[in-house]
């Protein structure tokens, strides 16, 4: 049987070819399909009359591991993916203005992510989409209309009680990331486990769960965990790491409030099905004050700087 062949899917050089022949089209390329989603749905608002398409990495690009790792990015990475497939449209039509690229900064904000100047290339203004959310009003609209909490559970105190655990984890993740292959992950114990009490004690121990994660004499791993600083000056979305956000959040809940998740509520407690939920409490205003929103509203209008490079 003949494979079936994908025609959105393109090469890197394929797609700078095709952004050189069309400079009046516009295309923006995501690591996933939620990120796609949501981005289609604000700027069919913001931009009704434009033509874009919005494609998730993995159903507009043919690129190899190989040539992802090539560029220093991570294999499997749908970031890594991201990067160089711009990289390498730049390096074919340094000043193509028909593709836009977004990728998460992820731990950029300790050093362990690049984040290279590359033309069409944009990042997130937090470590990921998901931290656009992670704020009053987004997290009382899904606590209020979706998960129909307790009055008494107020947003704010939602954010003030789970950030010390997310920021542990951010810097748990970090140390991981840091061991050569085969790195390990964060072990699925270590949050399915937490307890998140109101005051912002938990039960979370950062020896423990770097033990279980990454096993062996972990003293040197304790050792660079307690030597990443995050200020207390600074905004948290920074150094929490997306997916987090919505598995702390319910691990709150479930310690607090469990009958948060009971009858029709009940698939809501998975991560990866909250996380969807958490996007539908997006709004227009909030949105366009971001710095990403507007770099890519520029994109859409055409404003490119005097070198090619997108402002």
């Amino acid at each position: 049987m003949l494979k079936e062949v994908d025609e959105n899917r393109r090469t890197p050089e394929e797609l700078a070819t095709q952004f050189y022949l069309e400079p009046e089209m516009r295309e923006i390329i995501v690591e996933g399909r939620s990120d796609a989603s949501l981005l289609r749905w604000y700027f069919s608002q913001t931009f009704p009359d434009t033509d874009v398409r919005f494609y998730a990495v993995q159903d507009r690009v043919l690129i190899g591991d190989d040539r992802v790792t090539s560029f220093g990015h991570l294999a499997g990475s749908n970031r890594g993916r991201v990067i160089a497939t711009a990289q390498i449209v730049e390096a074919s039509q340094a000043k193509q203005t028909g593709g836009a690229f977004l990728a998460d900064r992820d731990s950029a904000s300790i050093g362990l992510d690049s984040c290279p100047t590359v033309n069409g290339l944009h990042y997130t203004d937090f470590t990921s989409i998901e931290l656009y959310f992670f704020n009053e009003k987004s997290i009382r609209k899904l606590l209020t209309v979706t998960l129909r909490a307790p009055i008494q559970c107020k947003a704010l105190d939602v954010i003030s009680a789970t950030t010390p655990a997310l920021t542990t984890l951010f810097k748990i993740r970090a140390v991981l990331k840091q061991i050569p292959p085969p790195t390990p992950k964060l072990a699925s114990k270590v949050i399915s486990d937490i307890k998140i009490y109101p005051d912002g004690s938990t039960t979370l121990n950062a020896k423990e769960a770097i033990q279980k994660s990454a096993g062996g004499h972990v003293d040197a791993l304790i050792e660079q965990y307690e030597s990443i600083h995050i200020p207390e000056d600074v905004d948290y979305r920074n150094f929490i790491n997306g997916h987090d956000f919505s598995a702390l959040l319910i691990r709150y809940l479930q310690t607090n409030y469990p009958q948060v998740f009971r009858e029709e509520r009940r698939p809501l407690a998975s991560a990866s099905t909250l996380e969807f939920a958490i996007l539908t409490t997006a709004e227009i205003v909030d949105l366009a004050d971001t710095g990403l929103f507007q770099r890519l509203g520029a994109f859409l209008s055409g404003k490119t700087s005097g070198n090619g490079m997108l402002s």
